[in-house]
C-alpha cells in the first residue's frame, strides 16, 4: 500500500517573520491615514481651529516669557554686577600716598577683585567736564572734592560686600562708604519671587489648557455621536474611536507651541532696544537672549504632549457615555 505523503506544516523563518512585519506595516498605514484625516478635519474649520491654537499660544507664551526674562537676568547677572561697586571717600586732608596705601591693603583681600583710585584732582576734572562748571570750580581756592576708591567685589554676594564695608570702616582715612550693592541684593530677591510666580503660572496654564483643549475635543466627539454609536454597534473599540481625536489634540498643541515660539521671538525683538537703553544707564552690556533651537523644540513638544493628554483624558470619558 502506497504511503500518503503528509504535507509539511513546519513554518519557515520567513513565514514566522512575515506576519508580524505585515501587521506592523498595516498599523503604520492605519495611523498614517487617521493622522492625515484628522489634519484635514482641522483645516476644514480654520476659524475654530485657529482660535484654539491662538489661545494655546498665548497661554503658553506668558509663563514662558516670564521664566525667560528671569533666566536672562540671572544669566547676565555678571554684566550687571559690574555696576555693583563700593565707593570709599577719604577725608579732604588725606594725602595721595596714604590713600594709595589703603588701596594696596584692600587689593590684598580675597574678597576684592579690583580697586581703582580716583585722586581729588581727577575727581574735580571729571566733575567739571560733566557739569559744565569748569570755570567756576577752577576759581575756588580749595578743591572741595575728596579722593576716593572704587572697589569691585570678587564675588556677587551681599556677604562679600558687607565684609569689604566692615574692613573699610577700620581705616581712619575713610570718611564715608557708599555701598552700591544693595539694589542688586533686592534684584536677586525679586528674581527669586518672579521665578516662583512663573512656576505657579505654568501649572495654572497647564490646567487651563487641559480644560480648553478637552472642551474642544468633547465638542468634536459630540458632533460625531451617531457615527461613534454605529462604530460601536459593529464592535469598534473605544481606542479605535478615540484615535483621530488624539491626533487632533496633538496637532492643536503642537501648532499652539509653534505659534508661542514665534510670539516669544517677536516680543523679545521688540523689547531688545528698550532693554539695551536701560542697561546702558547702569553701565552694563546686558542683552536679551531668546530660546535656543532645542528649547523651542522642547516647548513645541511640551505643548503637543499637553494637547495629547488633554484629548486622552476627555475623549475616553465622553466616548464611554455613548451607548451602542
Amino acid at each position: 500500500m502506497a504511503k500518503i505523503k503528509q504535507p509539511n506544516t513546519k513554518r519557515t523563518p520567513a513565514t514566522r517573520g512575515g506576519a508580524p512585519s505585515q501587521f506592523s506595516h498595516s498599523r503604520i498605514v492605519v495611523h498614517r491615514k487617521v493622522a492625515s484625516e484628522s489634519l484635514r478635519q482641522l483645516l476644514r474649520a480654520p476659524g475654530t481651529s485657529g482660535l484654539v491654537v491662538v489661545v494655546i499660544a498665548v497661554a503658553m507664551m506668558l509663563p514662558a516669557l516670564l521664566l525667560l526674562l528671569t533666566s536672562n537676568l540671572q544669566a547676565n547677572m555678571g554684566s550687571v554686577e559690574k555696576a555693583a561697586q563700593i565707593t570709599a571717600y577719604f577725608y579732604l586732608a588725606v594725602p595721595d600716598d596714604k590713600a594709595l596705601e589703603v588701596s594696596e591693603r584692600l587689593q590684598s583681600m580675597a574678597e576684592v577683585a579690583d580697586v581703582d583710585y580716583v585722586s581729588a584732582s581727577d575727581a574735580l576734572t571729571e566733575f567739571s567736564q560733566a557739569s559744565g562748571l569748569g570755570a567756576t570750580l577752577q576759581s575756588l581756592a580749595q578743591n572741595p572734592l575728596p579722593s576716593a576708591l572704587i572697589i569691585t567685589p570678587a564675588r556677587s554676594s551681599p556677604d562679600t560686600a558687607n565684609t569689604i564695608e566692615q574692613s573699610l570702616a577700620t581705616f581712619e582715612e575713610v570718611e564715608f562708604v557708599q555701598l552700591d550693592y544693595l539694589w542688586l541684593q533686592r534684584l536677586e530677591a525679586l528674581l527669586s519671587l518672579v521665578n516662583q510666580l512663573g512656576g505657579l503660572l505654568l501649572v495654572l496654564v497647564a490646567i487651563g489648557l487641559i480644560v480648553i483643549i478637552g472642551n474642544a475635543i468633547r465638542v468634536g466627539v459630540e458632533s460625531k455621536r451617531e457615527e461613534i454609536r454605529i462604530i460601536k454597534q459593529f464592535g469598534g473599540a473605544d481606542s479605535f474611536i478615540a484615535r483621530p481625536f488624539l491626533y487632533t489634540g496633538l496637532y492643536l498643541g503642537a501648532a499652539g507651541g509653534l505659534l508661542a515660539c514665534i510670539l516669544l521671538l517677536l516680543v523679545l525683538s521688540s523689547l531688545g532696544p528698550a532693554v539695551a537703553e536701560v542697561a546702558s544707564l547702569y553701565d552694563s552690556d546686558f542683552q536679551l537672549i531668546g530660546l535656543s533651537v532645542l528649547e523651542n523644540l522642547l516647548l513645541i513638544t511640551a505643548a503637543a504632549g499637553l494637547g495629547w493628554v488633554s484629548a486622552f483624558t476627555s475623549v475616553l470619558r465622553k466616548i464611554a457615555t455613548i451607548s451602542a
